[in-house]
C-alpha cells in the first residue's frame, strides 16, 4: 500500500508566493488525509548526492529537486508534486497497484508534439520502487557542474523517458502499462491552458518557474499578473 504522503521540495526560506499558496491550498482541500512532507535545505543536503549539493550551491532549485523527488519516493514511498500543480480531485486511480511500482503522465506539452518526455512534476511510486532507485542511481553517477563549468541542466522528464524507453516506451498518449512503469496520458494533468479541463482532468501544472531567466517584457507581464493574484488571494483565497 502506498502511503498517504505528498513529497514537496522548498529549498529556499523565502515564504511561498501567492500563486503557490493557491495551489497548496487545493491540496488540503482535496486531499485532506495526506501528510505534506517538506523536503529543505538540510533534507536534500542530508541525501549526500554531489549533484544535488552542487545545484544547490548554484541555487538552481529545479535541478536539485529532479534528484530529491525520485530519492524521497524511493525512500518513502507516496506521491511527489511541484508546489505550482493546482488539483481538481483526488488521483486514487492513478495510484500504482500492488507490484506496478510507479505511474506518472505523458508530458505532451503541446497536443502537437511528437516527441516528449514523462511527467516530473506529479508521480507516484511504492516504497523502494526501481524506476525511482534507477532515477537516483543515474543523479549519483553525475556531477550537475561539469568540468568545463557548465551546468548540467538536462531537465527530468527526459532522463525519466530514456529510462522509460528500455522498458519498451513508445511516444504515444495513450495508457501504457510497462515493467514497474504506468503512464497516462496528458490530459489527466493538464499543462497550464492548453489541454481542456474537464471531470477527468486531475490537476494542472500552472508552471510557475520562479527559477527561471526571463526577459524583460516577460518579467513586467508576470508582475502584474502576480499581484492581480495577489489581490484575488486576499479577497477570495483563490
Amino acid at each position: 500500500m502506498i502511503p498517504k504522503i505528498i513529497h514537496l521540495c522548498w529549498f529556499s526560506n523565502d515564504p511561498y508566493p501567492v500563486e503557490i499558496k493557491v495551489c497548496l491550498d487545493s491540496w488540503k482541500r482535496v486531499l485532506p488525509d495526506y501528510e505534506v512532507k517538506i523536503w529543505g535545505m538540510n533534507e536534500a543536503r542530508g541525501i549526500g548526492i554531489p549533484f544535488i549539493n552542487e545545484a544547490l550551491d548554484a541555487r538552481r532549485w529545479a535541478f536539485a529537486s529532479d534528484v530529491v523527488r525520485f530519492y524521497a519516493v524511493w525512500k518513502y514511498g507516496g506521491g511527489y508534486m511541484d508546489s505550482d500543480i493546482f488539483l481538481y480531485r483526488r488521483f486514487d486511480e492513478f495510484l500504482p497497484k500492488e507490484g506496478e511500482g510507479f505511474s506518472t503522465f505523458h508530458e505532451k506539452i503541446y497536443p502537437e508534439h511528437e516527441n516528449f518526455g514523462l511527467q516530473a512534476a506529479f508521480f507516484m511510486g511504492e516504497k523502494g520502487n526501481q524506476f525511482c532507485k534507477e532515477m537516483v542511481d543515474y543523479y549519483a553517477e553525475r556531477h550537475y557542474i561539469n568540468p568545463d563549468g557548465s551546468q548540467c541542466n538536462v531537465i527530468s522528464p527526459f532522463t525519466m523517458r530514456a529510462k522509460a524507453d528500455l522498458r519498451g516506451y513508445k511516444p504515444d498518449d495513450k495508457e501504457q502499462h510497462l515493467d514497474g512503469l504506468v503512464v497516462y496520458p496528458t490530459h489527466y494533468l493538464a499543462p497550464r491552458k492548453r489541454y481542456k479541463i474537464d471531470k477527468s482532468t486531475v490537476g494542472q501544472h500552472r508552471v510557475y518557474g520562479s527559477w527561471r531567466k526571463r526577459k524583460f517584457g516577460r518579467q513586467l507581464e508576470i508582475k502584474m499578473k502576480h499581484w492581480i493574484a495577489v489581490v484575488r488571494y486576499a479577497l477570495f483565497k483563490c
